[in-house]
C-alpha cells in the first residue's frame, strides 16, 4: 500500500499526539492517581503506536510499544512512576518529536531506538509468557472458531469509520491493534495479513475476551474517524451450554445475533465534526476574500455614482452577504490558544527542575481564540517570556521563604479577547525588577549615562529590557543571560502589528503583557489624508476625532501640545513622522491610544472608515518609519497603515505639562 499520500496527516496527528502525551506524562507526575489521565495516555500511546506502524516507520512503533510497557506500571502501582521512569519517558518523547521533524524534511524517520528501548526495559520487570500473552493478544489468531476453548467467550464487535474518513488501512489496523491488546482476535474483516490495502468502512472484529462490551466499545471508538461502534457477545457466556455456541463467522463481515440475555449494546462514538484543510488554501481562501473585499469597495463607489433602479438595494444585498461570507472566512481561520500554551508545562517542568526552584503553573484563558498565522508566530515570543520569569523573576526556595513568601512560586500566563485585540500576559510572583540594578548594567553598557542612574525608574528601566543585547545575568547559560530575549520578543510582536509592555513591583512580582490583532489579513481603518496621502490609522486605536482650531494649543519644551477638557496630549504631525514632510495646513488630529500613553496625530484631512486588506511593507521602509503595512484602495492609491505604538514612543518621552 502506498502511504505516501497520507504523509502530511500523519505528521499533523503525530504531532498532536506526542504533545498530548507531553501535557499527559507532567500532568501523572503531578497526580499520580488520576485515572483519566492513565486511560489517556494508553489511547493516545496505541495511536500513536499503529499509525507509526501503519506508515512502516519501524522505529518509533517499536519505540512507543516499549513506552506503554512503562505506562502499564501506572496500572498496577499507586503513587504513580518515580522520576527516573517520567525523565525517560520525556526523552523518548523528545526522540519522537525529533523523528516526526526528520520524516517532514526527507521522508526518513533517522532514529535509534536501541538505547531508549534499552532504558525502558530496565523500569518494567520481567513479564512471565502468560503475562505477556495477556497483554498483547495472539498474533496469530485462529480463523475458525471452532478452535475456541469449551465455555470461552467471544464478542463480535463492529466499527464504522466516517464518511469522509482519509487514512482507512491506518484507523483499520489501529482498531485491530488496540482490540488485540484485550484478548484473541479470532478473526476480523479485514484480517490483519490484508488491513494493508483496506479501503472501505466497516471493520469487524471477533475477539475471545472477558473484556465487558461496553469497555471494548470506548476503545474502539477512541480511534479516530471511527464513527460508530457495536459489540455483542456471540458466543456463550461461561457455563452455558454448548448447544447455544456461536455460528462460526467463516464469512467476516456477515453480521452477527445476539446471544440470548446479551442485547447489543449500541455506542455512537463522536462523529468526525472537523476537517482538517491544508494551511495554504486556508491562506489561499483569506487572500481571495481580501480581494472579494476591496472589489466590493470598488463597486460601492461606482454604486453612489450611478443612479439605476434597484442597483443600490441589490448593493446592499451584496454588502450584507460578503461581510456575512467575511466572518465566516475569519472565524475558519480562528484557532484557540491553547495550541501554544500546551508546550508550557514541559517547558516550566524542565526548566524548574534544572533551576531547582519550584513553580506552580496555571493556564487561564485557554479556549480564546487567534487568527492561525498570529498563533504560530506566537511559541517563541512566549517561550522568552516564560524563561525570563523562571530565571530572572522567580525566586529559588530558600530566599522565596526568607523573604515570607510560600516556598513554591506562582507563574500565570492567561489570554483573553480585549476589542479586535488578544491580550496575553505572563506574570509571576517572584523578585521584580530592581531599577537601581538595571541602571547600573545599563550604565556599564554605555546605554545611559552614569549620572543617569539614579533618575531610571521602574517603568524606564523596563523599557531598558528591550534595548539589544541588554541583559542583566551575571553568567551566560544556556537558558538566558545573552541578551537577545526580550529583544526578540518585541520585533517579533510589532511584526504581527502587536505590542509588549513590562509591569513589576520590586519584590512583588512581574508581569509581561503582550497585545496582538484577532488577524492579519483584514482590518476597519480610519482614512485620512497627510499632505494628500492616504494613510489609515487602527479603528481600534482611534479615540475620536477634533478640529484644531477648536482647542487650544501650547508650547511645553518646545513641543506643541492639545489642551483638552480630559487631558493635555502631544500633537504629533503626520508628516514629519510617516512621510518625512511637515503636514501643510493640518486642520484636524486623530486622537490615538499607544501602548502607555495617548497622543493627537495631525493630519490635513478626515476621509472615513473603510475595511482594508493589509499587506506588510518591504523592511527598509517599515524600519525607517511608523508603518505596519499597506493597503490598496479602491482608486488604486496605497494607503500607508500606521504603527500606533511606535508613533507614540517619542511622544510619550516628553514632559508632562503643569497647568495652571
Amino acid at each position: 500500500m502506498d502511504v505516501s499520500e497520507y504523509l502530511p496527516m500523519f505528521l499533523a496527528e503525530g504531532r498532536e499526539h506526542l504533545q498530548e502525551l507531553n501535557l499527559a506524562v507532567v500532568r501523572i507526575e503531578e497526580q499520580p492517581d488520576d485515572p483519566e489521565t492513565v486511560d489517556e495516555i494508553f489511547r493516545i500511546a496505541h495511536s500513536m503506536k499503529g499509525m507509526s506502524a501503519t506508515m512502516g516507520f519501524a522505529g518509533m512503533a517499536a519505540l512507543t510499544h516499549e513506552m506503554e510497557d512503562v505506562f502499564e506500571l501506572l496500572r498496577r502501582r499507586k503513587g504513580g512512576l518515580e522520576r527516573e521512569a517520567i525523565d525517560v519517558l520525556l526523552l523518548c518523547l523528545d526522540t519522537l518529536g525529533e523523528a516526526v521533524d526528520a520524516i517532514e524534511v526527507d521522508g526518513a524517520e533517522r532514529i535509534v531506538p536501541e538505547p531508549l528501548i534499552a532504558r525502558l526495559r530496565e523500569l518494567v520487570r520481567d513479564r512471565t509468557p502468560d503475562q505477556d500473552a495477556d497483554r498483547h493478544g495472539s498474533q496469530t489468531p485462529p480463523a475458525d472458531v471452532d478452535t475456541l476453548a469449551a465455555g470461552e467467550r467471544v464478542v463480535h464487535l463492529s466499527a464504522e469509520l466516517a464518511d469522509d474518513a482519509q487514512m482507512p488501512a491506518v484507523r483499520a489496523y489501529m482498531v485491530l491493534s488496540a482490540l488485540a491488546e484485550k484478548g484473541r482476535v479470532v478473526t476480523s474483516a479485514p484480517t490483519e495479513e490484508h488491513v494493508d490495502a483496506f479501503t472501505g468502512r466497516a471493520i469487524d472484529v471477533w475477539l475471545a475476551t472477558e473484556e465487558p462490551e461496553e469497555a471494548l466499545i470506548a476503545l474502539a471508538g477512541s480511534v479516530p474517524d471511527v464513527a460508530s461502534a457495536h459489540a455483542a457477545v456471540v458466543s456463550p457466556e461461561p457455563g452455558a451450554d454448548d448447544a447455544d455456541a456461536v455460528d462460526a463467522p467463516g464469512a467476516p463481515g456477515a453480521p452477527a445475533a445476539p446471544a440470548a440475555g446479551a442485547p447489543a449494546t449500541s455506542h455512537k462514538a463522536k462523529g468526525a465534526s472537523t476537517v482538517r484543510v491544508d494551511a495554504e488554501r486556508l491562506d489561499q481562501l483569506m487572500h481571495f476574500m481580501g480581494e472579494l473585499v476591496l472589489h466590493r469597495t470598488q463597486v460601492e463607489g461606482l454604486v453612489a455614482q450611478a443612479d439605476v433602479p434597484g442597483l443600490s438595494q441589490a448593493m446592499q444585498n451584496l454588502t450584507r452577504t460578503s461581510h456575512a461570507l467575511q466572518q465566516m472566512v475569519m472565524q475558519v481561520r480562528m484557532i484557540p490558544v491553547e495550541a501554544v500554551f500546551l508546550r508550557f508545562p514541559r517547558l516550566v517542568r524542565d526548566l524548574s527542575m534544572k533551576l531547582d526552584k519550584q513553580v506552580e503553573l496555571s493556564l487561564v484563558g485557554k479556549e480564546t481564540e487567534l487568527d492561525r498565522t498570529v498563533v504560530d508566530a506566537l511559541g517563541d515570543p512566549l517561550v522568552h517570556l516564560v524563561r525570563n520569569s523562571l530565571d530572572h523573576g522567580l525566586e529559588p526556595p530558600e530566599e522565596r521563604v526568607a523573604a515570607g513568601k510560600p516556598a513554591t512560586g506562582t507563574l500565570e500566563i492567561s489570554a483573553r479577547h480585549a476589542g479586535g485585540n488578544v491580550i496575553i500576559s505572563v506574570r509571576d510572583d517572584g523578585r521584580g525588577i530592581d531599577p537601581a540594578r538595571v541602571a547600573r548594567k545599563a550604565a556599564e553598557r554605555g546605554l545611559i549615562p552614569a549620572d543617569a542612574v539614579d533618575a531610571v525608574d521602574a517603568k524606564a528601566a523596563a523599557e531598558l529590557l528591550f534595548h539589544p543585547g541588554f541583559s542583566t545575568a551575571e553568567v551566560t547559560s544556556d537558558i538566558s543571560g545573552r541578551g537577545v530575549g526580550m529583544d526578540a520578543v518585541r520585533t517579533t510582536v510589532r511584526e504581527l502589528g502587536g505590542e509588549v509592555l513590562l509591569h513589576s513591583e520590586l519584590g512583588q512580582g512581574t508581569t509581561a503583557q503582550v497585545r496582538l490583532p484577532l488577524t492579519l489579513a483584514i482590518m476597519a481603518a480610519l482614512l485620512v489624508e497627510i499632505g494628500g496621502q492616504p494613510f489609515a490609522v487602527p479603528i481600534d486605536r482611534v479615540e475620536r476625532t477634533v478640529k484644531l482650531a477648536d482647542h487650544a494649543l501650547r508650547s511645553v519644551a518646545g513641543e506643541r501640545m492639545l489642551v483638552m477638557r480630559d487631558g493635555v496630549l502631544p500633537i504629533v504631525d503626520g508628516g514629519t513622522r510617516l512621510s518625512r514632510a511637515a503636514t501643510p495646513e493640518a486642520d484636524h488630529a486623530v486622537i490615538v491610544r499607544t501602548a502607555e500613553a495617548r497622543l493627537a496625530l495631525a493630519v490635513t484631512k478626515l476621509v472615513g472608515q473603510q475595511e482594508l486588506v493589509t499587506r506588510p511593507l518591504p523592511s527598509e521602509v517599515a524600519e525607517h518609519a511608523a508603518l505596519s503595512g499597506g493597503a490598496v484602495l479602491p482608486d488604486g492609491r496605497i494607503a500607508l497603515i500606521v504603527d500606533c505604538d511606535a508613533l507614540g514612543e517619542g511622544a510619550a518621552r516628553l514632559p508632562a505639562p503643569a497647568l495652571a
